[in-house]
């Protein structure tokens, strides 16, 4: 089955135009409907934009009139979804964000219970259950409550998995966007021992991207540029993308983070089979990766790994490859 709403990540568009409450409705519904628990529990989150409540009680609405016991949890990044639905056991999670768009945009994408997206066939099968004239379930509607303790959930398993990682005498500027990281950012970064300064912590439900986080980088830019900073990094509004800029104020892409990230993992003995990049990683990349000896996994944007040994994309002459030397002020992945 082709899908027409679903995108590579989600179903996205102008909230109140395409993305409209009683699209949310009925997104919510048919996603419980196809999920396989017969009493299937939801996890919402969302992040800061104005439509995001509304969009949020909709989904929720349509969830809980299929039979799900709903349960909210505010703000979060996106990364956060996948490692609540495990940590509690949900058959399904759904984020609200458009990601990097405007605050007028926005979007649902699903997350199944092993905390993989949905697949294609999947997002298919519940586009053809957005008109089914459902009765409601026999044995009583569902329910929807707040899920309070999931920041603190996701910042401690956060903590756990960077234990090892000291930043005490470093100072780290961040750019939250306005967006899902403006609390738990600097909280981790300050847990690990980091002096955290903030800029674009401060949402308003409209200035979520605009003109800061990871697509605009001028503020970060410059205030890495005063000097006072070891390393600063610049989310986006739903937090599943980062870039960072070094003590000099020179920009480090992602292709660059995960080069790094994948070289001190090797050369700690924990990088485990190779490293998994999407179709639009730059050749730099595949390059530095192919010299260190390190096997690379191609994914498309917002899908299944490429099978080894397939054909690598052609990459555009415009992007950067990956640089050889990196300041020590870039901080290792430990």
């Amino acid at each position: 089955m082709a899908r027409k709403l679903f995108g590579t990540d989600g179903v996205r568009g102008v909230a109140g135009d395409l993305l409209t409450a009683d699209l949310a409705v009925r997104l919510g519904r048919a996603a419980t409907l196809q999920a396989a628990a017969e009493h299937p529990r939801v996890l919402v989150i969302r992040d800061t934009r104005e439509s995001g409540e509304m969009l949020e009680a909709a989904l929720a609405a349509g969830a809980a009139g299929a039979g799900a016991e709903v349960l909210l949890g505010g703000v979060l990044p996106t990364p956060a979804a996948p490692l609540l639905v495990r940590r509690y056991g949900f058959d399904l999670a759904a984020v609200i964000s458009a990601s990097h768009n405007p605050f007028a945009d926005n979007g649902i994408k699903f997350f199944a219970a092993d905390g993989f997206k949905l697949s294609d066939d999947t997002e298919a099968a519940i586009e053809a259950r957005l008109d089914d004239d459902v009765a409601p379930p026999t044995d009583g509607i569902g329910r929807i409550r707040a899920l309070h303790g999931t920041q603190e959930d996701y910042l401690r398993a956060l903590h756990t998995r960077f234990t090892g990682l000291d930043l005490h005498g470093r100072r780290v500027l961040l750019d939250c966007a306005h967006g899902a990281t403006y609390r738990v950012a600097p909280e981790i970064f300050r847990r690990l021992g980091a002096h955290v300064d903030v800029i674009g912590d401060q949402p308003d439900g409209r200035n979520i991207n605009d003109g800061c986080g990871s697509t605009h980088l001028d503020a970060l830019v410059a205030g890495m540029r005063e000097g006072r900073y070891d390393v600063g990094f610049a989310f986006d509004g739903d937090g599943d993308r980062v870039l960072a800029v070094d003590g000099t104020g020179e920009i480090v892409d992602g292709d660059e983070l995960i080069a790094l990230a994948a070289l001190h993992l090797r050369t700690s003995g924990r990088l485990g089979g190779g490293v998994a990049v999407t179709v639009m990683t730059n050749y730099g990349f595949h390059t530095a990766m192919r010299d260190a000896g390190i096997e690379v996994a191609i994914t498309k944007v917002g899908g299944p790994l490429r099978p080894r040994g397939a054909a690598r994309p052609r990459v555009g002459a415009r992007r950067r490859a990956v640089r050889p030397r990196h300041r020590p002020r870039l901080l290792p992945v430990r």
